[in-house]
């Protein structure tokens, strides 16, 4: 992983304190049952919401110091450590 450990450490830690803000668990249920914005145009679920959760947290000054020496796939790379897995339980119109 490219993300230096104190801007990992930094992004845990804003993506914990978002999730007791909004409720873990109920974050997790909203986006297994679809229960988001444009939910039926997610090809990738588990990038969708760790993207959606890094910017719920507002961590913008921290993105800008990341995106200095990373990219998108190693902010993901950490994000799927930090945030739990999430299992699409619904079904897009296509699917239907």
């Amino acid at each position: 992983m490219k993300i230096y450990p104190e801007h990992y450490d930094a992004l845990k830690q804003a993506v914990q304190d978002t999730f007791e803000e909004y409720g873990k668990e109920n974050v997790i249920a909203d986006y297994e049952q679809g229960k988001f914005a444009r939910a039926d145009k997610v090809k990738d679920i588990q990038k969708r919401f760790c993207f959606d959760i890094l910017h719920a947290a507002c961590v913008d000054d921290l993105l800008a110091e990341i995106y200095e020496y990373a990219n998108n796939d190693h902010i993901f790379t950490a994000l799927k450590r930090i945030c739990p897995v999430v299992e699409r339980k619904y079904k897009t119109r296509g699917e239907l």
